[in-house]
């Protein structure tokens, strides 16, 4: 579309953007001369506007970086770092959004201004200039920021029915997730990630952070469960040369290699018990101390968390404290496990297997299988069944699942029809639960523990309904409680 006067421009921009709510433009003026840089604010401020500025080339790269302006006005000639050189630095180390960049230049300069927008500028507005000429650089530039933020939008919204960065699902369950994800990255509160192996903790935790106000900093992720126990307190707060056998220099521990971003602990469960006041230490104060260091050092992080365990049972064995457990939930969100999001099979079975179809049979046989390893489990079944089968079309044997036995599902309730109702019930709730359990114990090699967090119930509960159903252990499973 071509306007022939900034008049023409105006009637179209009016007429298009009456019906849009107000979009916020962030604008950046670059120039050593203050009055430069006042009339050029003047001329442009707005309601919908705001106006950052910087009197040389450091400070502007660093708003860039750090304030993500839509649009740059930047003088060429300042001392210090000269404007094609600050382009050249954008070039190397872009941001995550690179701004529109107006040259503003002199007439003897214009060769220069060429060079600039081979460098990545979009024009050049020469001096003396016009106020109208830069408004109408501003009024198009803020018309592009709103149709880039309207299409942002709906690409979003769109997205937000499948994905939430790497997660997949379009369950109620899945979509509930997204939503308190966006919710919780706008905090800096600590989050407490509850969920199964394989339920994809450590992904919601990256996408906390990469939706967050930290994201241009690092985030570290460790494993606490893969730590010895003799060395989880120098990888999380760092050690000072000659700390300990083995320690021949200073080592930043994982706080400080986040500082400014965001840390996440998995297994938190897995903390050693003599570890954890030191970590409540950190997290209520905000200061760490190095192993071997009398030196107390400030850290700002945002701590994100993860565990398949119940700590809730934990604290009431005394192996990990209330107080700490407290401070880790800031915002508690909960994972689903595979089995109670049946909506995400043919989604997530799409984007492992994209050139494959599932039959009706492979598909009964999905919805029918407990997924105890969730997603992890799905992709390498499909993605085995990829690499060993040339079948277009997956069967049950391809994922190494049983044909499922849908069709005679009804015979299982033969033995309950003749008694009365109630008692049918009864008995049927029984026999559900004691096969549920002892699925369970198989699973986790009789561990009470861990069947407990499988199915979702407290220790004492399933040593409860271990005497009521008098389900047996075999004394070599009970020796490894």
């Amino acid at each position: 579309m071509i306007f022939c006067s900034p008049c023409q421009f105006d009637i179209w921009l009016a007429n298009t953007t009456a019906n849009y709510p107000v979009c916020l433009m962030r604008i950046l003026i670059v120039d050593d001369e203050a009055n430069a840089r006042y009339g050029m604010s003047k001329a442009i401020r707005g309601e919908d506007r705001e106006i950052l500025e910087a009197d040389n080339g450091e400070t502007a790269f660093e708003l860039i970086r750090g304030r993500s302006p839509d649009l740059v006005f930047l003088d060429l000639n300042m001392p210090g770092i000269h404007g094609l050189e600050l382009l050249g630095m954008l070039q190397r180390d872009p941001p995550l959004q690179l701004p529109e960049i107006i040259v503003v230049t002199a007439n003897d300069t214009l060769g220069q201004a060429v060079e600039c927008i081979r460098k990545g500028a979009s024009d050049f507005l020469a001096k003396p200039f016009e106020v109208e000429h830069l408004r109408a650089i501003v009024r198009r530039s803020h018309e592009r920021v709103r149709l880039q933020t309207e299409s942002t939008n709906l690409q979003s919204q769109l997205r937000g029915t499948r994905s939430c960065g790497q997660l997949l699902g379009v369950s109620p369950a899945m979509q509930q997730l997204f939503d308190q994800i966006r919710r919780a990255a706008t905090s800096d509160l600590p989050v407490l990630i509850r969920g199964e192996s394989g339920t994809g903790k450590e992904l919601v935790a990256r996408e906390l952070h990469s939706q967050s106000s930290r994201r241009d900093k690092p985030m570290v992720a460790i494993n606490t469960a893969a730590i010895a126990e003799n060395l989880i307190e120098s990888e999380l707060f760092g050690h000072v040369k000659g700390a300990f056998t083995g320690a021949d220099r200073n080592r930043d521990g994982v706080f400080r290699q986040a500082n400014g971003g965001t840390l996440f602990l998995d297994e938190i469960g897995d903390m050693p018990l003599n570890i954890q006041p030191r970590l409540l230490r950190v997290l209520q104060e905000g200061f760490l101390q190095p192993v071997g260091s009398e030196q107390t050092i400030q850290v700002d992080v945002r701590l994100i968390s993860a565990t398949h365990q119940d700590l809730e049972t934990s604290i009431e064995e005394k192996s990990f404290r209330q107080d700490l457990y407290f401070r880790l939930k800031g915002i508690e969100l909960r994972l689903p496990p595979l089995r109670q999001r049946p909506e995400d099979l043919i989604l997530l079975s799409h984007e492992y297997a994209p050139d494959r179809k599932l039959s009706n049979e492979c598909l009964a046989s999905m919805l029918e299988y407990s997924w105890p390893g969730n997603v992890r489990e799905l992709k390498q079944r499909l993605q085995s069944a990829v690499v060993m089968t040339d079948s277009v079309v997956l069967e049950p044997s391809h994922l190494g699942l049983a044909a499922s036995s849908r069709q005679g599902a009804n015979m299982g309730f033969e033995p309950y029809f003749d008694l009365p109702l109630t008692e049918a019930k009864s008995r049927l709730v029984d026999d559900f639960e004691r096969e549920a359990i002892v699925r369970a114990l198989k699973h986790e090699a009789g561990n009470i523990s861990g069947a407990a967090r499988r199915l979702g119930i407290h220790r004492q509960n399933l040593q409860q309904k271990l005497k009521q159903l008098e389900i047996e252990i075999p004394n070599s499973e009970r020796e490894s409680e």
